[in-house]
């Protein structure tokens, strides 16, 4: 979207060929030189670039006399409902374990209830590798193997939130609320501490992409957000303003009924998936395995100047 630069001085030296491709670029240094020795030198931007120096001549931080607006940290934003919980603050459904629900009686008398554990446990896994698939799939028998085993907690993975970073569904979920952020922000006269906490939606992952990779097995719709920005500056001389965006992402492992009564006649990628979801929900409300909370986390450098935001 665009190329942010800040540093005292910025050197460079490209002698054949220089090129870099990435979402988000954050270089920060006390000396930055860029020179290109023999031809020119081209710096371009879908939208705007931005490079500002903070030398005797321009005004930094130590030498903006109308100020400079720092934030260490901010609760920024938040979703309705905590992780583990209801929006009305009981606990969630899919977060009970061995307690034979009596909306759920029917399942008894079906012959999957009728299978071991370790049978279960099987099948768990088979839903597991039929939905995910390289990297994905080890996530997604980690989790099936943490749920069958009773560990309960939070599970993270960094291979989870690389893949939650590189997905269309976050890329947009972002860039509308960093919408929302930056109009609070020119309402607020670019002092965070003056933006009120703001109620954010949830991610979801529900492409087709999403359902054959692995997100949509062990994600699917996150349970609950939060957004936190620290590092924030704003210079009422240069007008640039920067920080860190950071997202914790919530879900839980686990079944409710209501997850049963919908996939349990499910036919597709396998005959018998629908017997899985059954054996994922059997396992945990009627057996010994134990369900958790994800979480899974994303973080994103922020930048801009107020006069052309």
């Amino acid at each position: 979207m665009a190329i942010l630069k800040k540093a005292n001085n910025i050197n460079i030296q490209v002698s054949n060929k220089y090129t870099s491709f990435s979402k988000v670029s954050h270089e920060e240094s006390e000396e930055v030189i860029i020179e290109a020795t023999k031809q020119n030198l081209e710096l371009s931007s879908q939208k705007r670039t931005l490079m500002q120096g903070f030398g005797k001549d321009g005004a930094g931080d130590e030498d903006c006399k109308e100020g400079v607006i720092k934030v260490s940290y901010k609760l920024i934003g938040k979703a309705k409902r905590e992780p583990g919980f209801k929006y009305d603050g009981s606990k969630a459904e899919d977060m009970f374990f061995a307690d034979s629900p009596a909306a759920s009686a029917s399942i008894k008398n079906d012959p999957v209830f009728k299978l071991s554990d370790a049978t279960l446990g099987k099948y768990l896994d088979q839903l597991m590798e039929s939905l995910s698939i390289g990297d994905m799939e080890t996530v997604a028998l980690e989790m099936s193997e943490r749920f069958k085993n009773g560990t309960g907690g939070t599970y993270k993975s960094e291979t989870l939130n690389k893949e939650i970073a590189n997905n269309p569904a976050f890329t947009k979920y972002h860039n509308d609320f960093l919408s929302k952020i930056k109009d609070q922000l020119k309402k607020n006269s670019y002092d965070l501490n003056s933006v009120s906490q703001m109620p954010m939606d949830l991610l979801h992952f529900s492409s087709f992409w999403d359902k054959v990779s692995g997100l949509g097995i062990t994600v699917h719709q996150v349970w609950s957000v939060k957004s936190e920005i620290s590092d924030y500056s704003y210079n009422k001389c240069t007008k640039m303003w920067n920080g860190k965006l950071k997202y914790t992402f919530y879900d839980h492992f686990g079944l409710d009924w209501d997850d049963v009564v919908k996939h349990g006649g499910d036919r597709i990628p396998q005959y018998h998936t629908g017997d899985f979801f059954k054996a994922w929900y059997i396992l945990q409300h009627y057996r010994s395995a134990k369900p958790f909370i994800t979480e899974m986390e994303r973080t994103v450098y922020l930048g801009g100047n107020s006069d052309r935001d």
